[in-house]
């Protein structure tokens, strides 16, 4: 995918989350990872006192407000979304004048400047990355030497299966990594434009921008509500008790010898 084709997806992305921001001002955060409240039992992220943090695609802040509110020293938010933002901003309002919380729109591809950082994480937002290598490779700049990178998306299984005729099929070819464009996303008239891609190019990526993967978790579901009655929706509890929804990657930015 050569540079302005990867713009113009940031662009329509950006124009479309927009559009749907509203949607998501209760998405997963931490202390979860993901739908049906996986991984807040995993104890990713032990210490959060006097660190400093980044999240990728923050979206409407809450997990800001939790690392700030569980005594960080600073973290900072990045998203593509100014409907996020602004959300996050309303919802980090007092972290943000103690100086604790900073807000930043960017496209992750884009490279920061920020000072050094102990944990980059992302919950549900890395997998929108339209230059996952460039996205590594700035994230892997961003690190103290031993940081830590967590980030968590859907399972490639997960996101290639669906309902059909009452039972879940593989609608998907898991090999194909080609650009998709789901239409009507949320039916809010726009598209999301993403990749989904196999694990094992997710693991070659994280490998050729410098990272050591120390952890790699497929977390069942802890939230067994079963209020969602369409099991075609794509996160519906029925799914997720068979395959895995989430898969949670953890790296880290080797220590200076």
């Amino acid at each position: 995918m050569g540079k302005p084709a990867q713009e113009k997806i940031i662009l329509d992305n950006q124009d479309n989350w927009d559009k749907v921001a509203h949607l998501f001002k209760d998405a997963s955060a931490l202390p979860v990872w993901g739908p049906f409240g996986v991984g807040d039992d995993l104890n990713l992220i032990p210490k959060i006192k006097g660190q400093t943090f980044l999240e990728i695609g923050c979206g409407s802040g809450r997990g800001l407000k939790y690392l700030a509110d569980h005594g960080a020293r600073k973290v900072y938010g990045v998203d593509l979304s100014k409907k996020q933002l602004e959300e996050a901003k309303l919802y980090n309002e007092k972290a943000i004048k103690a100086r604790k919380v900073v807000l930043i729109q960017k496209a992750m591809e884009g490279k920061l400047d920020l000072e050094p950082i102990d944990i980059v994480f992302s919950v549900y937002g890395i997998g929108w990355t339209v230059d996952p290598k460039k996205t590594f490779q700035n994230i892997y700049s961003y690190l103290k030497p031993g940081g830590q990178f967590i980030w968590s998306w859907d399972h490639s299984i997960y996101a290639d299966t669906v309902y059909e005729d009452g039972k879940y099929v593989i609608a998907y070819d898991y090999h194909n990594e080609e650009a998709i464009s789901l239409k009507n996303w949320r039916e809010q008239g726009g598209s999301a434009n993403l990749t989904y891609r196999k694990t094992s190019t997710w693991f070659q990526l994280l490998l050729d921008a410098g990272f050591e993967i120390v952890g790699y978790h497929e977390p069942a579901p802890k939230n067994l509500d079963n209020s969602q009655k369409d099991p075609e929706k794509h996160y519906h509890i029925g799914k997720a008790t068979k395959l895995p929804a989430t898969v949670i990657y953890v790296c880290r930015k080797p220590s200076r010898s």
